[in-house]
């Protein structure tokens, strides 16, 4: 699905290129610009995941991600509207992006699955990891991250040469 829109906006960015050439001066980079805005938004958000590894528990938000060792972790709950909330022996509660409440997840409950699965993960026996402590580092996804760039960069040359 992810690939189907990066495909339909980059095809949008390419159109409006061609098509509005002898047009407006700085429109065809705006658009441009916007599209490839999209495409970065779109691929953030879609990646949003959780990912059951051997020794710790990864959850992969749009522009943060946590690692969490599972002995680190307190409490796995699945609220009314949806969202997936992880709290740590530090206080610290993280909320997945990626099961962050919806109208689909009230019929589907895929959020209630999502919190049995890591409670079922936590009670089996793990190996001991050489993690100590929770990592914060910033989600990296190449394909938003070099859109966004060139978004950035179309929408500087279209504020130059004027719209």
């Amino acid at each position: 699905m992810s690939w189907t829109f990066t495909l339909a906006f980059g095809m949008a960015a390419i159109g409006l290129t061609v098509s509005l050439t002898y047009g407006l001066r700085g429109g065809p980079l705006a658009g441009v610009a916007v599209s490839l805005g999209m495409i970065t938004i779109a691929h953030r958000i879609w990646g949003s995941r959780i990912l059951l590894e051997e020794s710790s528990l990864t959850i992969v938000n749009p522009l943060v991600t946590y690692t969490i060792p599972y002995k680190m972790i307190t409490n796995v709950t699945s609220s009314g509207n949806g969202t997936l909330t992880i709290a740590t022996r530090q206080g610290i509660e993280i909320r997945s992006t990626g099961f962050g409440g919806s109208i689909i997840d009230h019929f589907v409950g895929s959020t209630e699955r999502a919190a049995k699965r890591v409670t079922t993960r936590l009670k089996r026996q793990h190996r001991e990891s050489e993690q100590v402590m929770m990592t914060t580092r910033f989600t990296v996804v190449w394909i938003a991250d070099l859109c966004a760039v060139g978004a950035l960069t179309c929408a500087t040359v279209a504020g130059l040469i004027g719209f």
